[in-house]
């Protein structure tokens, strides 16, 4: 379509995305796995299916079909079949199917719960799964039953500080323990009990033993930096414990000759909430001293890009080991990209294996010759596809399997990020600049959109938000403060226990930075962010009154009351230094809301009643603390429907209504005259 033909991007345009994830490469390397999501709008829901698509060129075709969300498709090791997970028939169960296409069969016949990874046995017989039962009560046999007879919804009963989940909702006493599929016979045995969580499924290269990581201190919930490795024979018996550094460990990976295993992790067991950054560490199977294999590129494994358009938990990929157990493939995010890097499992030089990508890798697999990597790859201006690359010693070369939003982005004028770098205490803040691409003026209006986590990173990834915000007549200014990953230890640390200190004097410069520029408008300026993102909004417009308007999303507001609201309910001790019941007063001086006094910006909240990560009840608070002091605010209290990740998988009726309030509030303040508007 010729340039001057294409259409601006749109709200409406977040339905008609497809989003790719989960690349799996078959044990031949002739084709690739994936998952594809889509939106139906009629019916207000999303679905996912299971796509292959040849690495000879040839045309990608559906391998399942239908108003379902399958997922999670692996590879039986003689590539004869591929087993994925779906709701079909309403529970979520392990499905077969064979490789060459046919009629899907159902392997298990769970109750009521969740599936949360499945891993083939080496020799095809069998499959491991972690399984989370849903409570009794909450199963639709039990709800439909009281219904019929007019009854209410019983009382739970919390016996553990974790029983609740942002995205799972409430399950009570209910934990996640390992099962095995015996394929043949669909029989089902559990192989571990009792009252602690377990995941990260490994095999032996035998097949005759499970590793798996678990936390069985004393109260996991109170203490979950305290994980380990442990070792169940399939046949049944005794667990065995395998010695390694103590900290927060996952995506553990057995390498082909059995004697190691890698993970993602770190060693730090004060830090409870991630401000340290998680590094690939290898451990001898027979247990002993463990190696921080990425140390020194002082940067934290997997992919911490934000973007609002992707499939979800499509996301992270652990380490991948080479067939001759050498060397180890893993994800590095850095300064905005997240890289594929390459390291030898004796140590030594960790070696990019993407040099000059400006974008992200988001999973990875490899072919059982070692000799063809699979991966899902985004960048700014495409939201993710499938690509392959011939594996050597130097640089890969991916190319594209799949184009699956070709026709839609040839329909638009997509903005083009800027990159800039501003100083502040002497260091570098990294960001970007999105401007509008058909500037209704000559000077836009900027708007600083700060992420949320605080530990994660913006990057070289799509953003459908900001990029319609910039498609409506904004600069929108994103940045990678103090606090975000991707640029060092010392970088992300900085703001442990101090937030609101050096990241509010890095965005503060960039935004100085930003209106120098030329086509900026320093007289209009706006500010928003979700989450930690929504916190720093509400501390930016405590401490000064240079933007016209503001819109704080599913925010922190009192950090003393979310310190036992919050569903994982941190330990504000190792963190901020203080408690609800010792030394509140630290955690009431990092709170916002103590800066209500000093708000004279306009402010839309906007929250959800589903929220279990930053509840409610931190949007009602500053509601009535600017509402009592006859403050410029509103609130639009989104329904239980909704959650904290209401931006990115929200019901798509109320992700469009979100969208088009946060467009109208900045439209009113930045774009319509500003006198009048009180």
């Amino acid at each position: 379509m010729p340039e001057n033909d294409r259409r601006l991007i749109t709200p409406e345009d977040v339905f008609r995305f497809q989003l790719v994830s989960d690349a799996q490469l078959s044990p031949d390397g002739a084709r690739v796995a994936y998952v594809l999501q889509w939106t139906n709008r009629d019916e207000n829901r999303y679905f996912s299916n299971v796509w292959v698509v040849p690495c000879d060129g040839r045309a990608p075709r559906p391998f399942t079909r239908g108003d379902h969300g399958d997922r999670s498709p692996r590879w039986a090791p003689d590539g004869g079949s591929l087993a994925f997970l779906s709701d079909r028939g309403e529970k979520t169960q392990i499905w077969r199917i064979p490789a060459d296409g046919g009629e899907a069969e159902a392997l298990t016949t769970l109750e009521e719960g969740s599936v949360g990874e499945l891993c083939w046995s080496p020799d095809g017989e069998r499959i491991a799964f972690t399984y989370r039962s849903k409570p009794e009560w909450q199963r639709k046999c039990s709800v439909e039953e009281r219904k019929e007879k007019h009854r209410s919804t019983p009382a739970l009963v919390v016996r553990r500080l974790a029983y609740r989940e942002e995205g799972a909702g409430y399950f009570g006493d209910e934990r996640w323990h390992l099962f095995v599929l015996e394929v043949a016979s669909r029989e089902v045995r559990q192989l571990t009990t009792g009252e602690t969580d377990q995941g990260s499924l490994a095999w032996s290269p035998d097949g005759s033993r499970i590793a798996f990581i678990t936390n069985r201190s004393a109260d996991p919930d109170c203490t979950p930096q305290f994980e380990e490795i442990r070792i169940i024979p399939v046949a049944g018996g005794a667990e065995a414990e395998v010695s390694a550094p103590p900290g927060p460990k996952s995506h553990l990976a057995w390498s082909p000759d059995g004697a190691s295993f890698a993970y993602y992790g770190h060693a730090d067991v004060t830090d409870v909430w991630s401000a340290a950054d998680p590094h690939l560490w290898l451990v001898p199977a027979a247990g002993g001293a463990g190696r921080d294999l990425s140390a020194p590129l002082d940067r934290p494994v997997g992919n911490s890009t934000l973007g609002d358009i992707r499939a979800f938990g499509g996301g992270w990929t652990g380490p991948v080991w080479s067939p001759d157990s050498r060397e180890i493939l893993f994800l590095i995010s850095d300064a905005g990209c997240c890289h594929a890097y390459r390291v030898a499992a004796e140590g030594g030089a960790c070696s990019n294996r993407t040099p000059g990508f400006l974008g992200e890798v988001a999973s990875l697999s490899l072919d059982r010759s070692g000799r063809r990597l699979a991966a899902v790859v985004g960048d700014p201006q495409t939201p993710g596809d499938v690509q392959v690359a011939d594996v050597g010693d130097g640089a890969i070369r991916l190319r594209p399997l799949t184009r699956v939003n070709e026709a839609l982005l040839a329909e638009m004028e997509l903005a083009v990020p800027e990159e800039i770098r501003a100083t502040a205490d002497g260091g570098e803040v990294h960001g970007w600049l999105l401007r509008p691409p058909r500037p209704a003026a000559e000077r836009a209006p900027l708007i600083l959109y700060i992420h949320g986590g605080p530990h994660t990173q913006y990057g070289w990834s799509f953003l459908h938000e900001i990029q319609v915000l910039a498609a409506r007549g904004f600069a929108v200014l994103y940045t990678n403060p103090r606090g975000s990953r991707g640029y060092g230890q010392a970088h992300v640390a900085a703001i442990r226990g101090d937030w609101g200190g050096p990241d509010y004097r890095d965005l503060m410069a960039a935004t100085d930075h930003a209106v120098t520029l030329p086509g900026i408008d320093v007289t209009r300026l706006a500010v928003t962010g979700g989450s930690y993102g929504g916190y720093m909004t509400n501390w930016i417009i405590g401490q000064t009154d240079r933007f016209r308007c503001a819109i704080t999303q599913r925010s922190v507001v009192n950090l003393h009351s979310m310190a036992g609201t919050c569903d994982f309910n941190f330990s504000q001790s190792d963190y901020f230094g203080g408690t609800t019941w010792g030394a509140p007063e630290r955690l009431l001086a990092q709170s916002p809301l103590r800066l209500a006094a000093n708000v004279s910006t306009p402010l839309l909240i906007i929250h959800s009643e589903g929220d279990l990560r930053c509840p409610i009840e931190q949007a009602e608070q500053l509601f009535a603390a600017l509402k009592r002091q006859g403050k410029h605010v509103e609130f639009v209290r989104y329904p239980r429907e909704a959650n904290h990740g209401l931006s990115r998988s929200g019901p798509p009726d109320l992700r469009l209504d979100r969208l088009e309030r946060i467009v109208a509030w900045m439209e009113r303040w930045l774009l319509a005259s500003f006198e009048g508007q009180d």
